[in-house]
């Protein structure tokens, strides 16, 4: 299976030719940058989780070192990775090799943290102050970044990450992020969807800009939108419907002059979802049925329905999970993608957008690619190509790059 995908990255994408391009910022270098690359490529595609457990599988040919794979990641340049996924974009889209979600092409950005630790510390780590149990004062050091993503209904597609630098928070990198997104991607997404935290002026105008459309999460019940919103559901019925174990109650809302940093008019969606479980009983002999009330409010400048229905729109709305399940929770469980290779800021973000690469490479070979019934799981066919991987005895020759 590792040759399958291996000639199946060939072939679609050209992966490898892509990879040559990638440069670093060595003077004389005795080992091209093309083969630094490849490993770590076959590492990650492999879910290897570690330089030495590559240097171990590639024990018996002469490849580069774990310390030369470290410090060359140190100086490679993420603009040159980054157009690699570019390129993987736009031959993906060309194929139509992914789909877009409710007729639309939704574009979800979050933050997330890479690593956490009380003694590993670089000039670019975060600082944080926490206390322990007995009061005594302690720091927390640790590396951050904003992930762009497209929303599939089979699986999540990552654009680009872009780091949060020390003493400055998640949405300064934001703007970085879907400037450069914008820039590379024109075309890619139609919609942004975002946290509370995103619920920004700037934000929407910087989106409003590049003739996008926005979508954040409104919870501060402090906030003017808020207030109003609640204020016109009482005097609004709302639309009711079912999908599921879960019923919907749902407001839509125009609301002008309540939001001074934007200045617009804008939408307000508020969703009220009941849904009914049923669990073990304390004493594990019967069961009951328990219900579950969880209020949602969205605000948004897109005044259209996704495919022209409200419960599309609901369900667009609730999409921003993907980021979090599909991309940040499932390539750390299944890619190690915590795994710290090399720890300074320009080689945690490589290895990443590295990882980034092969995981959406992976995702569409798993749905376009495999016909055999018995591969029913992503975790299952991971381990089948590991499996060749390590059972190949000279693999990187297999690769059509001069190692």
């Amino acid at each position: 299976m590792f040759k399958r995908i291996i000639k199946y990255s060939n072939k679609h994408f050209s992966l490898f030719k892509n990879l040559s391009s990638i440069t670093d910022r060595r003077l004389k270098p005795r080992i091209d940058t093309i083969k630094i690359v490849t490993a770590v490529i076959c590492m990650q595609l492999s879910n290897l989780g570690s330089l030495n457990s590559l240097f171990q599988a590639l024990a018996s040919g002469k490849y580069p070192s774990v310390s030369t794979i470290a410090r060359v990641a140190d100086s490679m340049d993420l603009d040159d990775i980054r157009a690699v996924g570019t390129s993987i974009y736009k031959k993906a889209r060309k194929q139509k090799m992914l789909k877009s979600y409710c007729g639309r092409w939704i574009g979800i950005i979050d933050g997330h943290e890479v690593i956490t630790s009380e003694y590993c510390k670089c000039s670019h780590c975060k600082k944080r102050k926490l206390k322990d149990k007995d009061g005594r004062i302690k720091y927390q050091y640790y590396h951050s970044f904003t992930a762009f993503i497209l929303a599939g209904p089979d699986f999540s597609f990552t654009l680009d990450i872009e780091p949060i630098l020390p003493g400055e928070g998640e949405i300064t990198s934001a703007c970085r992020l879907i400037e450069r997104v914008c820039k590379n991607y024109p075309k890619a997404f139609e919609v942004v969807i975002g946290d509370g935290l995103y619920l920004k002026g700037n934000i929407f105008k910087l989106l409003e800009s590049h003739h996008k459309k926005a979508i954040a999460v409104l919870k501060e019940e402090r906030r003017q939108l808020f207030e109003e919103a609640n204020n016109l559901s009482l005097m609004v019925e709302p639309k009711t419907y079912k999908q599921g174990k879960t019923s919907y109650r749902v407001w839509d809302h125009e609301i002008e002059d309540c939001w001074d940093g934007y200045g617009k008019k804008v939408r307000v969606i508020v969703s009220e979802e009941t849904t009914t479980k049923r669990s073990h009983v304390c004493d594990k002999v019967g069961w009951e049925e328990k219900t579950e009330i969880v209020n949602w409010m969205w605000v948004t400048n897109l005044f259209e329905d996704f495919s022209g229905d409200l419960k599309n729109t609901v369900k667009v709305c609730h999409v921003r999970w993907q980021i979090e399940n599909k991309c940040f929770n499932e390539t750390v469980n299944t890619w190690n993608a915590d795994h710290i290779y090399r720890h300074s800021k320009n080689a945690i973000i490589a290895f990443l957008l590295l990882l980034f690469t092969c995981v959406n490479i992976f995702n569409i070979f798993h749905a376009r690619n495999i016909k055999d019934r018995t591969i029913k799981s992503r975790v299952f066919l991971i381990e089948k190509i590991k499996t060749e991987f390590l059972a190949i005895k000279r693999p990187l020759p297999l690769i059509p790059v001069p190692i």
